[in-house]
């Protein structure tokens, strides 16, 4: 249902655009600065909106990029951070086991009290 939506907003818009192209025909004077053009109306405004859209994906990539180098970056901290813990958690393991085979090892000097 969604992408008829998509297509259907799609073929509005499309058409929109060809309406606007036909009533806009009339040839209009663009200047560069060094050159000075006579192109139809609708043609500068095609140039411009593709013009537009380039820089808006372009935008849109470079932010992505940037998003996806900074995840990446806190992904790598987060994984060093886990094998630092891991590291440390089988260190405390190891010290507790020890810990506990030298109080087996150990023999009660003095006798237990009997209740």
């Amino acid at each position: 249902m969604k992408n008829q939506w998509r297509l259907v907003s799609a073929l509005v818009i499309v058409l929109i655009i060809v309406v606007f192209a036909i009533l806009n025909v009339e040839p209009v004077r663009v200047n560069f600065g060094v050159a000075a053009v006579h192109w139809p109306l609708i043609l500068v405004i095609v140039i411009t909106l593709i013009l537009g859209v380039v820089i808006a994906v372009l935008m849109a990539t470079v932010a992505a990029a940037k998003e996806r180098s900074a995840h990446a970056e806190a992904l790598a901290a987060a994984q060093a951070e886990i094998d630092k813990l891991t590291t440390e958690n089988k260190s405390l393991t190891l010290r507790l086991n020890n810990k506990g085979k030298q109080n087996r090892s150990k023999t009660p000097t003095e006798p237990t009290s009997a209740q």
